[in-house]
C-alpha cells in the first residue's frame, strides 16, 4: 500500500491515502481490486520461515535495524527489543518511554530512534540509552542512518541533521522545501564512498557529505508529472544502492536511474514505479513494480537484461539481490524469490496475509521480512 502525507504551514500532517492498486480500497472510488491468484507451479520450493516474531503495531509497524547479526525492533509506543538474528530469540527488551516514528537505523555498535517530537536517542548495543536530543523539527520521517561518528537523521517538515555519535550535539543541518503531497514514509539514506546520498521527495537525489553535510550534487531520477497533487507525486523510493562509481535509486510514479556518484551525472534511466525501492549488485539493477513485474536492467548499460511477469497484478512490495536470486514479496505477504541470472521463479514463502511493509533485508544466509500486521519473519535461501 501507499500512504501519502500532506504539507501544512504548521508542520507535516499525516494524510493517509490509499492508491488505486490496494485490495479492498481504491483512491477514486470503492472499487475492489482483485489480486490474481498464484499461477500453480510444482517446480517451485515452498520456504517456511526459521523464525517469526509478532510485533504488531497500532500505525504503520517501523521498519526494524540490522546490524551484527542482530535485529532491533520497535513500536510507536516506544517500546524496543533486539533479537537474534539466526534464531528470533530476545537478546533484551526496553522502552523511551515515548512514542516513536521513522523506524530503527542500526550500524557501528548502536541503535537509533526517532520520535514523534522530532527528538533522537540513541542506545548502544547493549540496550543503554547514551542520549537524546531534540532536532527542532517534526517527527522523525525514516531510519536514523548511523555511518562512521555521525547519525543522521530526518524530520517531517524538510530538515536533514547530522548529529554527533558520541555527544549527540548537532554538526550541521541542511534544510528543503517540501513538495505539498509527498509519500507517508520518507526514503532512506546511504551511506558510501565517504558521502552520504539522500532521496528527496519530488524526485530528487543528493550527494552530501558525511562530516559537514555540504551538498556535493543534486539530480533529477523522475520529474512530476500530471495536473493533480496525487499525479504529481514522483519521490524517490526505497534505499539509494551505491557502486564503485555509481548510485542508483528508483521513484513511484516515475524511473529508475542510475548517475556517476562523484558528478551526479546521469548514467541512464527507464521508466518504472515503485513504491518501496530497488535492488541491485555488480551487474544489475531490479524492481519489483506496482504492476506486480520484476525487471532486471544492466548496471552499467541499462539495456535489458529480463522481465517475469508472472506475478502480474499482485502489486509488489520491495526487492533484494541475494545469494543468486531476487527477492520480492506481495500484497498478500507471499515472500518470491526469482534466480537472478534468468528471472525464473525458483522459490515461495508465506507469512500472515497481510502486504509486505518494506524491503527484504539481507542476512546472508536468509532474508528478513515485515508485514503490515507487524509480523517478522526469517527465511532460508533455497
Amino acid at each position: 500500500m501507499a500512504a501519502f502525507r500532506k504539507a501544512t504551514l504548521a508542520g507535516r500532517a499525516a494524510l493517509l491515502l490509499l492508491t488505486a492498486g490496494v485490495a479492498g480500497c481504491s483512491l477514486f472510488g470503492s472499487t475492489e481490486h482483485v489480486i490474481p491468484p498464484l499461477k500453480s507451479d510444482a517446480s517451485l520450493r515452498q520456504l517456511s520461515p526459521r523464525w517469526h516474531v509478532d510485533f504488531s503495531d497500532s500505525g504503520i509497524p517501523l521498519a526494524p535495524g540490522v546490524s551484527d547479526g542482530r535485529v532491533y525492533v520497535a513500536r510507536t509506543s516506544g517500546d524496543l527489543e533486539a533479537l537474534d538474528a539466526t534464531s528470533g530469540s530476545v537478546l533484551w527488551k526496553g522502552s523511551v518511554n515515548t512514542r516513536l516514528s521513522g523506524g530503527v537505523g542500526a550500524g557501528a555498535h548502536h541503535v537509533a530512534l526517532g520520535t514523534q517530537t522530532g527528538q533522537v536517542i540513541l542506545f548502544d548495543e547493549d540496550g543503554h540509552e547514551q542520549w537524546r536530543m531534540a532536532t527542532g523539527g517534526s517527527a522523525i520521517s525514516a531510519p536514523p542512518l548511523i555511518s562512521d561518528d555521525v547519525v543522521v537523521a530526518r524530520t517531517g517538515d524538510g530538515k536533514l541533521l547530522g548529529l554527533d555519535l558520541a555527544t549527540g550535539k548537532r554538526r550541521w543541518m541542511l534544510e528543503r522545501s517540501l513538495p505539498p503531497l509527498t509519500l507517508y514514509r520518507a526514503s532512506s539514506a546511504t551511506a558510501g564512498r565517504g558521502a552520504l546520498f539522500l532521496a528527496m521527495p519530488g524526485g530528487k537525489l543528493l550527494a552530501l557529505t558525511t562530516d559537514k553535510g555540504k551538498v556535493g550534487w543534486e539530480a533529477v531520477v523522475a520529474i512530476p508529472r500530471g495536473a493533480t497533487e496525487l499525479e504529481r507525486v514522483a519521490d524517490v523510493t526505497g534505499t539509494p544502492v551505491t557502486g564503485e562509481r555509481d548510485v542508483c535509486a528508483a521513484s513511484y510514479q516515475g524511473r529508475v536511474a542510475c548517475f556517476d556518484a562523484s558528478t551526479g551525472n546521469p548514467l541512464w534511466s527507464r521508466e518504472t514505479s515503485s513504491v518501496s525501492g530497488l535492488a541491485a549488485d555488480s551487474g544489475r539493477v531490479y524492481v519489483g513494480d506496482e504492476k506486480g513485474v520484476v525487471s532486471a536492467w544492466d548496471r552499467t548499460t541499462g539495456s535489458p537484461a529480463w522481465k517475469n511477469d508472472t506475478l502480474s497484478g499482485r502489486r509488489l512490495i520491495g526487492a533484494v539481490a541475494a545469494a543468486g536470486t531476487v527477492v520480492t514479496g506481495d500484497l498478500q505477504g507471499y515472500v518470491h524469490w526469482l534466480e537472478r541470472s534468468d528471472g525464473k521463479l525458483v522459490a515461495r514463502g508465506a507469512t500472515d496475509g497481510s502486504s509486505l511493509n518494506q524491503q527484504p533485508v539481507f542476512l546472508g544466509d536468509g532474508v528478513l521480512v515485515q508485514t503490515r500486521d507487524g509480523g517478522l519473519y526469517a527465511f532460508p535461501m533455497p
